[in-house]
């Protein structure tokens, strides 16, 4: 079979097998190896390297990286996509060993490399198209990078810009990268197999050696290396589900091959029947210069995110397209560069002189390898539903970053970010791609105290607020992980970040409005409520930063630094003051959002319950006149996270369950995901929050003490009857059985090996020890 791109994949292979921890050596000295280049800055470059070995090796080490993107095959069979995502000065490397599909005789290592340059993604931080190989040892550097090395550009494969204002996107802004235009009849087809004639090839540009990070010994170097951190990407095989519907022939079914008539149009409706993110694979015959025109979407439209998505009838597909032309060879396999979101897929074909022939149409499947080890069952089972459609949601936003949605951004955004990591820390228990966005937005910390509002991103942007919830994620992992040493190294940022706020300041205690995008909700407009004001104060802001303040506090605390922690409790305790003084309404029995008592939102006063500025029984009697209000500026599903963390602050689970309404009537739309919730994006990570909070209200699963090293179990089941959930925890997995009868509740909490905890319902307390605890009370 000749293949173009990535080609044939090992099913068998695990998608980490081959990855390793890299020795010191390249992590500390300058390589031997030199990153080397083609005669052009940007584009798609082949490279290939043939070598020979006197015997089977028994360990075969090669370091590998590339700006921005390679796709490695050893002897023609597939083994990553990489770099893990970074910027320049972290610029990470993958160690893999290859020795299993290395044999006596001659060998290949074939790498397509591409950096698009002005078309690239945005979240895409290189310089200019380079590879780097290092081998691990005397046999392996015989692969190092150099002149030695074959290379070739690609013409087949070209850029189709996509980006704000474009129609097929309904104008909305998009920043996930161009598709692509593959022409079959310039592909070099085998390239990348053992045997290819690559005498017509030329040879690289050298360019610098590889330099670890930290340890230029001289000038400036344009990638300091650092080894990946995270576990290598999931690549599952998916057929697609049916072919909904055709046009210029019958319906056929999903039964190859499939035959296309000559000398006529055929567009091919597919439904994977769930949204995904995968790499598409096709495998065509004949149809010499026939165009095939493939586009992907989230759902079908008459008009932008409305309708049931299971529904075709009457609608049309709109969405971002890849282009294909078939050069009439046999059996000619085509992907893509990057992987595409989607749960429809359009093939659209030209009329040619030639019959075509698909022999297959699917896609592997690929995310961040996230195990599901929590889970949630009630005597709602359309809470199950929510949980398990959440936790899709937050599987198709992982990568090799988080992300807010994988079909229009894939930007790692701070306010999604915090998110997902609750959930992943409790669904999975894995906080490694957390620890990389914590690590990463403190990259992006500027001088001035404030870091992008997300990261990596080649176009700067800067969400004030989004800064104090970096502050706030790392006192998340403070709380739900066991590694004091990792926070430690965050606290300087910390501090510099609360230093920048108290800037803001005005002379009566409180915030004015921040420079760059004043965010917070998509339904709340920082800009039209500040000019509206007289004052020019804003309760929103004051409060946002009393409560990272007020956690920022509990941080120095534990590291012993008192003295910080004081200057961050004073300063929350002034803006608290200032905001109750100046924005309490007692006419309404609500908090104001500046001192006019004008406008009114959901937002202040959550912000308020949060920062602890009323009773327990005030927070229950505040949440439930906003959550009935009708005057006031409500939530979106981003703030609703917040408003959750309020009423499981408050202790009001039937006020949590009556707001998990908004993702049960989604349940209705036929979707597999939960979305923005504004407009666009079908899927979006910040909608994945009932993950995290029904495990901690309905369950009342939460740490105790910093590092989860005691548990609190709480639940409020006000309206349910029976809880059966697990959460994963660092040291195991944390579970809860209960039933409710009356005012009394009995059942099993099963917690991990040395960790004990304490059960709460009503004015009763239970201890509870390691292992298995059978619990009655009232009962």
């Amino acid at each position: 079979m000749r293949i173009l791109l990535i080609l044939v994949f090992a099913p068998l292979l695990s998608f980490s097998q081959h990855l390793v921890t890299p020795s010191a050596r390249w992590t500390s000295q300058l390589w031997d190896a030199r990153w080397i280049t083609g005669d052009a800055r940007t584009g798609v470059y082949l490279f290939r390297k043939t070598f020979d070995l006197p015997r089977k090796p028994a360990g075969f080490i090669i370091h590998v990286s590339a700006d921005n993107r390679y796709r490695l095959m050893v002897n023609g069979k597939y083994i990553n996509d990489g770099p893990q995502m970074s910027d320049l000065r972290h610029w990470r490397f993958e160690s893999l060993d290859i020795a299993d599909l290395l044999h006596q005789g001659h060998n290949t290592i074939a790498i397509q490399v591409w950096n698009l340059g002005d078309a690239a993604p945005v979240y895409e931080m290189g310089k200019r198209l380079a590879l780097i190989v290092q081998g691990e040892d005397v046999t392996a550097k015989a692969v190092n990078t150099d002149k030695s090395w074959k290379i070739a550009r690609n013409p087949a494969v070209t850029p189709i810009p996509f980006g704000p204002g474009n129609p097929e996107l309904f104008n909305q802004y998009y920043a996930a990268g161009p598709m692509d235009r593959i022409d079959g009849s310039m592909c070099p087809w085998g390239w990348e197999q053992p045997g290819f004639d690559d005498t017509s090839w030329t040879n690289p540009q050298e360019l610098e050696k590889g330099i670890p990070f930290q340890t230029a010994p001289y000038g400036d170097p344009q990638w300091e290396l650092l080894p990946r951190s995270l576990p290598l990407m999931e690549r599952t095989w998916q057929n697609f589900h049916s072919i909904r519907r055709t046009e210029g022939m019958n319906n056929p079914g999903l039964k190859f091959p499939i035959a296309v008539p000559a000398k006529q149009k055929v567009k091919i409706l597919l439904d994977q029947g769930s949204l995904t993110t995968a790499f598409p694979e096709w495998v065509f015959s004949g149809g010499k210069g026939r165009e095939i025109k493939i586009t992907y979407a989230e759902g079908l439209f008459k008009k932008l995110g409305t309708g049931n998505r299971d529904s075709v009838d009457g609608k049309v597909i709109k969405g971002v397209s890849d282009l294909l032309v078939m050069d009439g060879g046999k059996s000619r396999m085509y992907t893509t560069l990057s992987y595409r979101a989607f749960r429809y897929v359009e093939l659209e074909l030209s009329s040619g002189e030639e019959p075509l022939t698909i022999e297959k149409m699917g896609s592997w499947f690929t995310g961040y390898p996230f195990q599901k080890l929590a889970d949630f069952k009630s005597s709602d089972p359309a809470l199950s539903k929510v949980f398990d459609i959440g936790w899709h949601t937050a599987r198709l936003c992982a990568y090799d970053t988080y992300m807010d949605c994988p079909y229009w951004e894939r930007l790692q955004y701070i306010g999604d970010t915090r998110i997902q990591a609750l959930v992943s820390y409790a669904v999975s228990g894995d906080d490694r791609l957390a620890r990389n966005a914590i690590e990463q937005f403190y990259w992006s910390l500027q001088h001035d105290g404030l870091t992008y509002s997300r990261y990596p991103s080649e176009l700067p942007q800067y969400i004030p607020n989004y800064s104090l919830v970096w502050v706030l994620m790392i006192h998340d992992f403070m709380m739900y992980r066991n590694d004091p040493a990792f926070v430690k190294q965050f606290l300087p940022g910390v501090r510099l970040v609360m230093d920048h706020f108290k800037s803001y300041m005005t002379p009566d205690g409180m915030m004015g409005l921040q420079p760059y995008w004043d965010f917070l909700d998509h339904t709340y407009r920082t800009r039209e409520v500040y000019d509206k004001s007289l004052y020019k104060r804003l309760a929103t802001n004051s409060l946002f930063y009393a409560y990272a303040l007020g956690k920022a506090a509990d941080l120095f605390l534990e590291f012993k630094d008192d003295a910080t922690a004081r200057t961050c409790i004073q300063l929350s305790q002034q803006l608290k003051e200032s905001v109750q003084r100046q924005c309490w309404d007692g006419a309404s029995g609500l908090y104001a959002d500046t001192p006019d008592k004008n406008t009114f939102s959901m937002h202040i006063n959550i912000l308020a319950i949060l920062c602890g500025m009323m009773t327990k029984d005030e927070q229950e009697v505040l949440l439930k006149k906003i959550t009935s209000a009708k005057n006031i500026t409500p939530t979106t599903l981003y703030f609703d996270f917040y408003l959750g963390r309020a009423m499981n602050q408050a202790g009001t689970g039937s006020l949590y369950a009556s707001l998990l309404s908004k993702w049960k009537d989604l349940l209705s739309l036929g979707l597999t995901t939960f979305p923005e919730g504004v407009t666009r994006s079908d899927c979006h990570a910040w909608s994945a929050s009932p993950d995290f909070e029904m495990l901690s209200t309905f369950a009342g699963i939460r740490p105790q003490v910093f590092g989860f090293r005691k548990v609190l179990i709480r639940p409020e089941m006000d309206v349910l009857e029976s809880v059966d959930a697990s959460m994963a925890h660092w040291a195991g997995k944390i579970t809860v059985q209960l039933e409710k009868k009356g005012k009394g509740v009995k059942g099993k909490i099963v917690l991990p090996p040395e960790i004990t905890g304490r059960f709460e319902w009503g004015n009763s307390v239970v201890e509870l020890k390691s292992g298995e605890n059978e619990v009655a009370v009232g009962y």
